[in-house]
């Protein structure tokens, strides 16, 4: 079975998939022939017979981390199966009991799957769970079988009869939030669909000609959306409408409310056989992008879910780990002192001519070329403020090498290497830690460079970057001296350094502290504001 899994790989996936239980513990390696194995053994074929979803990991992951829907397989009680792909395409195969051999002796059985186009799979037959099958090299994918009710309907399967099964995505999410629109709309009085007649009061008349009774608006609703969204808006219908001499009246309510704004195109992500997620390019100035969440019911894509906002709210990576990018990074420019101080905690500061940014890195998908969801890095400032550039994130951890973009403009940046046994991670920490202990004062946000001579200048801001005082430190002992009046510090020890008192500090700062981290221009990134003063 070595297109599916070594005995390297087996045995460490009995290790890490204890709450799946992907490879029983206590398998008993089978040595009879097939003929003699019992109708009620693993092995036999019935015991894969049935409908399956078929689901892929991403690639490095494995099925406990990342998931994609690629296909159904069905497998017949004569041990042929039929695989359709995502995309409706199918084909037919054979399923084979083989085995794998281990140590010259141990033979482990599993099914293996060989479809006439190329398509192969396998999964071990000894698998504590008889409705998962962990499949593929490393765990990387599996087989859920679909269960069927009682009218031998198939649950979470896609209704074969479907026109909508394998239609251009786009041009039905495009569809669906334009009469997501119009529900928004009327039910909202917009002045596009209603008209005031004064025959109800605090009613208008709605005059869309689909819409003349109750009953028409809830079957349009239970076309576009559904799942609890679809019964939220139908449940609301029949306090916000009333009928009059065959027509719809709406409630008046006088307030605003979200639309779709699709015009500028959408891009459609995470396609699997019964969902996808859309979102709108572009977006409007009051609401920000929307995005919709697409399932599949009575063979129509319908809106299960949906939100608005900032693009950086609706494509956020959570739970990110910026380790891979934390560092100290110069600008590769000749004459540039241009340098970006990364923390593992996603805070930066950017140092240019003229000061000194603080702000955080935020993950969120891009769309490439293709619309395809890759993550991205960006730089922002605050919430009020755009990013100052963003870059890919890397691929290798850690990296040596950044791009970073701003108007399609990239400028490269280097890592430079950590200078001792300390981090300048560590070494801000400890200094600020070591200032609050003098003084009460806990700073705000903290700038360490790598000097010539590979020592450490950490200096210290408050909120509003004006500078408290900086530490030159040992990155190997962690000792080193204070800025302002040069008396010595040894971080590891906080307390028992000497006390400085903070007046004395800020006012020895105001004269000397700008000259410990002076930097010459570049400019790159620097802000409009900073150009104006």
């Amino acid at each position: 079975m070595k297109k599916i899994i070594s005995c390297i790989a087996s045995l460490a996936l009995l290790a890490s998939f204890p709450a799946a239980a992907a490879f029983a513990a206590d398998i008993e390696p089978a040595s009879e022939p097939l003929s003699a194995l019992s109708a009620d053994d693993k092995t036999d074929i019935s015991n894969i017979v049935g409908h399956w979803k078929y689901q892929v990991a991403e690639e490095g992951k494995n099925v406990l981390t990342s998931l994609t829907d690629s296909g159904f397989i069905d497998v017949k009680d004569d041990g042929t199966f039929i695989y359709t792909d995502i995309d409706g395409n199918t084909q037919n195969g054979i399923v084979k009991l083989e085995f794998d051999t281990f140590g010259g002796t141990d033979r482990v059985p599993y099914f293996s799957f060989y479809g006439d186009n190329g398509f192969y799979t396998g999964c071990y037959c000894h698998q504590n769970d008889s409705d998962v099958y962990i499949t593929g090299n490393g765990g990387m994918s599996q087989l859920v079988r679909v269960t069927q009710s009682n009218d031998n309907t198939e649950k979470n399967a896609l209704p074969e009869s479907s026109d909508e099964k394998t239609a251009d995505k786009k041009e039905i999410a495009a569809s669906r939030m334009k009469d997501f629109n119009t529900i928004m709309a009327v039910m909202n009085a917009s002045p596009m669909y209603t008209v005031v007649d004064a025959v109800i009061d605090n009613y208008v008349l709605v005059t869309d000609a689909r819409f003349t009774s109750i009953a028409d608006f809830k079957s349009f609703i239970a076309d576009t959306i559904t799942g609890e969204l679809r019964d939220r808006f139908i449940n609301e219908c029949d306090y916000c409408f009333t009928e009059y001499n065959g027509s719809l009246y709406v409630r008046t309510v006088g307030r605003s409310f979200f639309s779709f704004e699709t015009e500028y195109g959408i891009a459609v992500l995470d396609p699997a056989m019964d969902g996808f997620s859309a979102i709108t390019i572009g977006g409007n100035q009051l609401f920000g992008n929307g995005k919709a969440e697409f399932r599949i019911d009575d063979g129509k894509w319908k809106i299960s879910s949906y939100e608005y906002g900032e693009w950086r709210d609706i494509m956020a990576v959570e739970n990110y780990d910026f380790s891979s990018v934390a560092g100290i990074w110069y600008e590769d420019t000749e004459g540039s002192c241009n340098v970006l101080n990364i923390r593992t905690d996603g805070r930066f500061t950017y140092s240019y001519s003229g000061g000194n940014d603080f702000g955080t890195l935020q993950a969120v998908y891009w769309l490439n070329e293709n619309e395809e969801k890759i993550i991205g890095l960006e730089l922002v400032k605050n919430r009020e403020m755009s990013f100052h550039a963003g870059f890919k994130a890397p691929e290798e951890s850690p990296c040596n090498d950044i791009y970073l973009a701003q108007e399609g403009s990239p400028t490269h940046f280097i890592r430079r290497e950590e200078p001792g046994r300390y981090t300048v991670e560590q070494l801000s920490d400890m200094a600020a830690k070591d200032y609050e202990g003098k003084t009460g004062i806990r700073p705000a946000n903290t700038l360490p460079m790598i000097n010539a001579d590979d020592s450490v200048t950490v200096a210290l801001y408050d909120e509003n970057k004006k500078p408290f005082d900086a530490y030159i430190l040992d990155p190997d002992t962690g000792t080193g001296e204070l800025h302002s009046d040069k008396s010595a510090v040894s971080l590891p020890q906080t307390g028992n350094n000497s006390m400085v008192m903070a007046g004395t500090i800020a006012a020895a700062m105001a004269l000397t502290v700008a000259g410990a981290f002076v930097l010459t221009k570049s400019g790159m990134l620097r802000k409009k504001e900073d150009k104006d003063q």
